[in-house]
């Protein structure tokens, strides 16, 4: 059987690459969607930048991606704003498929070309660029893996806005949003630092001292360190300027340091109030 023309109006959106305007592709004169007649295991192939490509095809050495999940009745609205295919790890574009101003079916499909480049999962381990999904990419968790997932978090409506704090995963030291193509949502993975396991934040009761350059570390809790008495969210860079350490750690008396820390890949900063040890 010949490959079936797929007809409607296409979009596709890869998952984990920065943000870029898409063109929508209209064929004109299709009056009904053939997405319907597509299941969950079907292969499909052509290039998902030029939708008008796609064309369906035996799962073999011809096929480019593989339908692991189906969402029907979905607007164009619910592909840019994205969050369909959450539910299908494996899915590294989103496609929908349907006539312009109706409803259509929206498509996760699995890139059997490049097995495996799905958003990676609590457990995972990943290297590379945290600043760039598209550089970064899942290693066995061993020698080569420079972070592990601790945690997965929502982002905010607007990606390229999320400050990730990942503030219920006290194992975290570095955070990077993973996002589709085109799409406002976002995914926000708490990453520990498999290199440096102390490079995280430090808990209630833990102490902490200064090293080089002035940067703070976990220490022992012994003369010349400091003891975390609690953390204060919210604080802006200018409050750290203005501010008394009693204006900060009102809450947490006893403290006389406060100290700003920052995850690698976030815009949130957390300020510890600490308390001086003394022997």
């Amino acid at each position: 059987m010949p490959p079936k023309k797929r007809g409607g109006v296409k979009l596709a959106l890869r998952i984990g690459i920065p943000l870029v305007f898409l063109a929508v592709v209209v064929v004109v004169g299709l009056t009904s969607s053939t997405a319907k007649s597509s299941n969950v295991g079907d292969c499909l192939k052509g290039n998902t930048d030029d939708a008008d490509s796609v064309t369906s095809v035996a799962c073999g050495p011809e096929a480019s991606y593989k339908i692991v999940g189906k969402v029907p009745d979905q607007s164009r609205l619910a592909l840019t704003l994205g969050g369909g295919c959450d539910q299908f790890p494996t899915a590294t574009v989103a496609y929908w498929e349907g006539v312009e101003s109706s409803k259509g079916t929206l498509l996760c499909l699995e890139d059997v070309k490049n097995p495996g480049k799905g958003m990676p999962l609590v457990g995972d381990c990943v290297k590379g660029d945290l600043s760039d999904a598209a550089h970064t990419e899942k290693v066995p968790c061993g020698p080569e893996a420079a972070y592990k997932v601790a945690g997965v978090e929502n982002g905010g409506a607007l990606g390229g806005f999320t400050t990730a704090v990942c503030a219920k995963v006290p194992s975290a030291a570095a955070s990077m949003e993973w996002k589709r193509q085109g799409s406002l949502s976002s995914k926000i993975l708490c990453l520990e630092d498999l290199k440096n396991p102390d490079n995280r934040k430090p808990a209630v009761g833990e102490c902490m001292a200064t090293g080089a350059n002035d940067e703070l570390h976990l220490a022992p809790c012994k003369k010349g360190a400091a003891k975390v008495l609690g953390q204060v969210d919210g604080l802006t860079k200018m409050d750290g300027l203005s501010k008394t350490v009693e204006e900060i750690c009102k809450d947490f008396p006893g403290s006389d340091q406060a100290a700003s820390w920052s995850m690698q890949g976030s815009l949130a900063t957390t300020t510890f109030c600490m308390q001086s040890v003394k022997k």
